[in-house]
């Protein structure tokens, strides 16, 4: 693909770059400031200090406005204008954190490569696998961006089923994780305008994203906060997708993910223990009343779906244990035949039990 030579100063930042995630940049050294903050230029710098800055990935970019707007390589830009005029830097603290460069070194960050594109559409897919699935990931909270504004930029002609096609092939990941993605993300859009996250004095561009799109995956969580518990959709992919009358359990839900209060602490084993919590009456008012989580989830008693689940994956290893043992029982030493012999009587106790208490019902 052809590309051509620019200078830095004749290219601007993209302020829609989805590694900004909630934040919004209103102008180029709003977005230089974040990119200085959570992009580590610092890795750039030492490369370029190095080795010079290496041209063989040109950057992508775009004419919006009558500016040259850079659509994939932002971090790589904002290195190089920092290291040409340190005092794009915000401040004094900053401006010393950027190093000083040998002449030579410099010199290469005078012109960089760039790819010309139509408009945003014909770099969307090579940007968005590239950051999703590719070797230069982006956070779930910026993918998630990214895939709203993809999916939105489709406009009205095409079926919200069709939009969704494009975008996944866009993407390669799953119709189901990228709804989720998306779906979350509009949600905490609504959550910020309604001055959610101020109430929790949490910084809305500082969650934990994951705990949110993980949560609404279970069908008891979305009821609550007042979605259908069928599977996610693209109709609710839409501005302000919790109805006002969940507007509280919305806020409770936050409270529990995010903030001082939060109750996860391990998303692996707590982020379940709050859907079971979610799906009980009891649960929830245990969790209410002493914000204790693991309280809340023996209150809340068993869920019988979890039973059955660990019931079937016991049955898939038994199963397995059935098979192996044709391979291995010549093998076995003595002392392990009867370790196993023990552990055979245990498990039948066991299933004696479960049994007799079905026959009791």
């Amino acid at each position: 693909m052809k590309y051509d030579n620019f200078k830095p100063e004749q290219l601007s930042l993209d302020r829609k770059n989805p590694r900004f995630g909630l934040e919004v940049a209103q102008s180029e050294a709003e977005a230089l400031a974040i990119l200085l903050e959570k992009a580590n230029l610092k890795e750039l710098w030492d490369s370029i200090a190095e080795r010079g800055y290496e041209p063989y990935e040109p950057l992508v970019a775009t004419e919006e406005d009558g500016e040259l707007v850079v659509l994939e390589g932002n971090r790589r830009l904002a290195a190089v204008k920092f290291l040409l005029d340190p005092d794009l830097a915000p401040n004094e603290i900053a401006r010393r954190k950027i190093p000083q460069l040998a002449a030579d070194k410099l010199a290469t960050c005078e012109s960089v490569p760039v790819i010309v594109v139509e408009n945003r559409e014909k770099a969307s897919g090579y940007i968005g696998f590239k950051h999703v699935n590719g070797p230069t990931r982006w956070s779930s909270l910026a993918k998630a961006k990214f895939g709203v504004d993809f999916y939105e930029s489709l406009g009205d002609a095409l079926s919200p089923q069709r939009k969704m096609q494009s975008l996944t092939k866009q993407l390669g990941d799953s119709r189901g994780l990228i709804i989720r993605l998306l779906v979350a993300y509009k949600i905490v859009l609504q959550a910020i305008e309604l001055g959610m996250f101020d109430k929790l004095m949490v910084q809305s561009d500082e969650i934990e994203f994951s705990h949110l799109y993980t949560l609404i995956n279970n069908p008891d969580s979305r009821a609550f906060i007042g979605f259908s518990k069928a599977p996610l959709s693209e109709s609710l992919i839409i501005n302000n997708p919790v109805p006002e009358s969940h507007f509280g359990q919305l806020q409770e839900l936050l409270s529990y993910l995010y903030g001082s209060k939060s109750v996860i602490k391990a998303q692996g084993t707590d982020r379940p223990r709050l859907q079971r919590v979610l799906a009980s009456q009891e649960g929830l008012r245990e969790l209410r009343t002493t914000g204790n989580l693991e309280a809340a989830e023996t209150v809340a008693g068993i869920v019988s779906e979890d039973w059955l689940n660990n019931l079937a994956k016991i049955a898939a290893m038994v199963q397995k244990s059935a098979s192996d043992i044709t391979v291995i029982v010549d093998d076995l030493p003595p002392d392990d035949k009867l370790q196993a012999d023990t552990l055979l009587k245990r498990i039948d106790r066991q299933l004696k039990q479960i049994r007799s208490t079905f026959s009791e019902e």
